[in-house]
C-alpha cells in the first residue's frame, strides 16, 4: 500500500473525529474544516518520516491536530482586530452566510442585558445617533454611551473565550 492510500485511509477512519476534537478548541466549524485538511495533508507530506513508537498512530494525528490548532491561534493574535464601531456588514454577503453570522451574533446578544441589547441593535442594526437611541429610549445621550460600551465589552467577554479557547 502506497502512501496516498494509506493517508486516504487514515482519513476515512479517523478524519471526523479529528474534526471533532478541533472544532472543540477553535469553536468554528469551517476553520475546524480547514484545520482538518491541513492535518491531513501533513500527514500525507510527513507519512514517509512517521516512526512506530508503540503509540496508536491516532496519537501522532491528534499531535499534528493539536499543533494546527496552535498555529491558528498564533495566526489569530497576527490578525488586525477591528472594533464594532468601525466594522461595517457588506450588502453583498451571500444569504446563507449572513444568516449564520445574524443567528451566532443574536446568540452573543443573549449575554447582554435587555438595555443593553436595545442601545447596539438601534447603534448598529438601525444606524441611530446616540442622540436619536436616547429619545427613543428615554434616556440621556450619556447613559446610552454607557451602555453602548458596556454593551461591547460584554461582547468581546463573551467572544474572547470562544477565539482563545
Amino acid at each position: 500500500m502506497n502512501h496516498q492510500q494509506r493517508v486516504a485511509e487514515l482519513y476515512a477512519h479517523h478524519a471526523p473525529a479529528i474534526q471533532r476534537y478541533i472544532l472543540r478548541r477553535v469553536h468554528d466549524y469551517s476553520l475546524a474544516e480547514d484545520l482538518t485538511s491541513e492535518v491531513f495533508v501533513r500527514v500525507l507530506e510527513s507519512l514517509h518520516t512517521y516512526t512506530d513508537r508503540g503509540l496508536p498512530i491516532e496519537a501522532w494525528l491528534y499531535r499534528i491536530a493539536h499543533d494546527r490548532v496552535i498555529d491558528s491561534y498564533r495566526s489569530q493574535r497576527r490578525r488586525p482586530v477591528t472594533s464594532l464601531d468601525e466594522c461595517e456588514i457588506e450588502a453583498t454577503q451571500s444569504p446563507a452566510h449572513a444568516a449564520d453570522d445574524e443567528a451566532a451574533f443574536i446568540d452573543m446578544l443573549h449575554h447582554l442585558t435587555d438595555e443593553q441589547r436595545a442601545v447596539l441593535m438601534l447603534r448598529y442594526r438601525d444606524e441611530l445617533t446616540f442622540a436619536e437611541i436616547a429619545t427613543k429610549l428615554a434616556r440621556t445621550e450619556g447613559s446610552v454611551k454607557q451602555l453602548n460600551k458596556r454593551g461591547i465589552r460584554q461582547l468581546k467577554d463573551v467572544y474572547r473565550p470562544v477565539v482563545s479557547a
